[in-house]
């Protein structure tokens, strides 16, 4: 049986159907998702669930039965089911009249049956007058002369031209003649035969019935959500073009893609450095500004975060490229892995990069809580003048040598951080810089 429907959900899942209706009631009860592709044979394409017009059809047709079972139960009207079965009157319930003027018949038909014969008949022991309507009672003496004929198989009676006949009265019931009380059973057994075969007629008549209703779906082995099992499935319709090219190259550029644009997505929300750090009211009070080391803590956490995450990341963003690619089976495995030891045999930049963030922070956080301990000890001198460098303006001084000594201590640490080769240089440029190293290290 070849397949009509054929969808293939958002997770890669494909479920077929043979029939129009068989997609229909898929589509009724409720477990086609918006997200679905759906494939028509009759059209060879390939069409999105919300805009495919076989189910906005099936969609329309629901709607419209629902209005009118709607209709039907305001108005009180009453369903019944006909399968176009009328049972067979009774046979064996005669009216008197009925069996009165069925024995007159019988009677004349026998009468001319034995106008054929020289002699008398014998019917199970009874003669027959020739020429009378009644029986003559008793048993027939056989003729000493001749032997006894064998018994006479009883023939049907022939039919004779219908006659006028007269009106007959009901024959009383008290005294019946043997020839009626023969007759009867025999109508009984015919009767009740025919009443033996009336319950095979109707499971005949349903089962043929419910064939022509259904169609050949009925007796055809289908899985609980409706799909086909056996059978020939025929051709299976073409699968979507990939997005990109099956080549190695093609590849690794869109898992690169996925895998900065996850990591961009990381360091989006860390916040920027206050401009409050390393100014003079900062140095000489840090405990007032503990949002300070609140930001570099989180810059600390993020960067550690990011690079823990790698080789995962890399490894969704190429299965992703995979998926676009349609490439499946085992060359899937086979790539998968090749790409991720490349990635990883590639770590020394990233890593070089994340070394230098975490190191600038760590600086950071180790200069705040050395100028914490040493509250009390520095004073905070405005400066009188704008400064022209873009280094940060010293506008603190210890009260004494030792105090200074320990402020020239952190500002060397931090300052050589910000002023390396490959340092942010301000710290406005913090953010950029580390997405810029992290973009560089990647690519090259």
């Amino acid at each position: 049986m070849s397949v009509r429907f054929r969808i293939r959900t958002s997770q890669g899942q494909e479920i077929s159907f043979a029939s129009h209706e068989m997609f229909a009631e898929f589509v009724r009860s409720g477990d086609l998702s918006p997200d679905d592709v759906v494939y028509d044979a009759e059209t060879r394409e390939w069409s999105s669930a919300l805009t495919h017009p076989v189910v906005l059809e099936i969609s329309s047709e629901d709607e419209e039965q629902s209005a009118e079972v709607a209709e039907d139960q305001e108005a009180g009207a009453a369903t019944t089911i006909d399968i176009g079965l009328e049972l067979a009157p009774a046979l064996d319930q005669l009216s008197v009249e009925e069996e009165a003027a069925a024995f007159v018949k019988k009677m004349e038909a026998e009468r001319a049956s034995d106008r054929d014969f020289d002699e008398e008949p014998e019917i199970q022991g009874f003669r027959m007058e020739q020429g009378s309507s009644g029986l003559v009672g008793g048993f027939a003496e056989e003729p000493e002369e001749a032997p006894r004929p064998p018994p006479r198989r009883k023939e049907p009676a022939r039919e004779v031209p219908r006659r006028a006949e007269p009106r007959v009265e009901e024959p009383r019931r008290e005294a019946p003649t043997r020839k009626e009380a023969k007759a009867k059973p025999r109508k009984r057994r015919k009767s009740g035969a025919g009443r033996k075969y009336v319950p095979f007629l109707i499971v005949a008549t349903v089962v043929v019935a419910a064939g022509v209703y259904f169609g050949p779906e009925l007796f055809t082995s289908t899985t609980s959500e409706g799909t086909e099992v056996g059978g020939d499935s025929g051709a299976l319709p073409p699968a979507p073009p990939p997005l990109i090219p099956d080549t190695e190259g093609a590849l690794r550029e869109r898992a690169q893609e996925r895998f900065l644009t996850a990591t961009r997505a990381l360091l989006r929300d860390l916040p920027p450095i206050p401009d409050v750090w390393l100014a003079g009211s900062y140095l000489a009070a840090p405990s007032d500004f503990p949002q300070v080391r609140d930001v570099w803590n989180q810059y600390l956490t993020v960067i550690r975060q990011v690079r823990a995450g790698d080789n995962e990341r890399y490894r969704a963003g190429y299965q992703r490229a995979l998926d676009d690619a349609r490439v499946e089976g085992s060359p899937r495995t086979l790539r998968l892995a090749g790409a991720v030891s490349a990635f990883q045999g590639r770590v020394a930049p990233r890593a070089a990069h994340y070394d230098r963030v975490e190191a600038l922070a760590m600086a950071a956080l180790r200069g705040h809580d050395t100028l914490v301990e040493a509250e009390g000890t520095i004073a905070y001198e405005p400066a009188t003048s704008t400064p022209i460098s873009g280094d940060p303006v010293i506008e603190a001084v210890g009260r004494n040598p030792d105090a200074q000594a320990l402020l020239d201590q952190v500002l060397d640490m931090i300052l050589g951080q910000l002023d390396a080769p490959d340092g942010p240089g301000q710290t406005a440029n913090v953010g950029e810089w580390i997405w810029d190293g992290l973009l560089d290290a990647v690519t090259s």
